[in-house]
């Protein structure tokens, strides 16, 4: 399965940015588009999300970064969703910059 990361840095500090991420997985409804049966398993200890579902697994972590935040997603797409690595790191590239501007 090709695995992909996108970071993204914020200016936000990080329980802030965690808790935007938080509402971001749980309520968008472009990112179920690429999988309706997306589940999110939360690590709020760890600032941390593990999501599954039946097209792709990603792992979300938020960590500290100076005075703000990185927010690494790493995606797995199965080899037969590889073309569509491009819109998947689009959506979450313009997700990310929306829920954490």
């Amino acid at each position: 399965m090709p695995k992909f990361t996108i970071d993204h840095k914020s200016s936000q500090p990080i329980q802030e940015a965690y808790a935007k991420i938080k509402e971001f997985l749980s309520n968008d409804q472009d990112i179920r588009k690429f999988d309706p049966k997306l589940q999110c398993d939360f690590n709020d200890s760890a600032m941390s999300c593990r999501m599954n579902g039946s097209q792709f697994k990603a792992d979300v972590l938020v960590a500290a970064a100076g005075n703000g935040s990185t927010v690494s997603v790493t995606v797995d797409l199965p080899f037969m969703l590889a073309p569509f690595k491009g819109k998947v790191t689009e959506t979450l590239q313009k997700k990310l910059a929306k829920y954490l501007a």
